[in-house]
């Protein structure tokens, strides 16, 4: 697949439009002659999914591409069809399954099954990630409800730190 990518060289701050094919850029800055992005590839993802025939989310991690992913979830015979919910690109994944597992302990089901709902899952990950990761979301009512909810505990911090009460 090739991508073309618009936007200002990291060398010079010129404005710049170049093709990415099979991650290698294809052009130059007109400007200084040089690559005006760096790309690089991620080990995998840690991915959000649900199947409306279980109870909450699973999170786990694959090296492959979600959509790959899914499909070998519902071969196993499993009632129901596995749904991508969010990825979040990692080059750390067994670490940061780990600390997301962890973080959601009291939730488990098991193995890497959570008692919570899709949204509530997305936004613990982004957290327990130091919300250095933003989430890629595959359900746009999802995606809206995480922004809400974001900013919703933004304005309840800035109210708690002025010493406000919430009601």
């Amino acid at each position: 697949m090739i991508y073309e990518i618009k936007g200002v060289c990291r060398h010079c701050a010129t404005e710049v439009s170049v093709l990415i094919h099979n991650g290698n850029i294809v052009g130059e800055c007109p400007d200084c002659k040089d690559d005006p992005f760096s790309v690089s590839q991620v080990s995998g993802v840690v991915y959000v999914v649900s199947n409306p025939n279980q109870r909450g989310v699973k999170i786990g991690i694959t090296t492959k591409s979600v959509e790959q992913r899914i499909k070998q979830l519902n071969s196993t015979g499993v009632a129901g069809r596995f749904v991508p919910i969010a990825i979040f690109p990692s080059d750390n994944l067994k670490k940061h399954e780990k600390k997301i597992h962890e973080k959601l302990a009291r939730c488990r089901i098991e193995k890497e099954h959570f008692d919570i709902e899709p949204v509530d899952a997305v936004l613990k990950c982004y957290r327990t990630l130091n919300k250095s990761i933003i989430p890629i979301f595959y359900d746009e009512d999802i995606q809206e409800t995480f922004h809400l909810k974001l900013e919703q505990a933004r304005i309840e911090m800035e109210l708690r730190l002025k010493g406000k009460k919430l009601k």
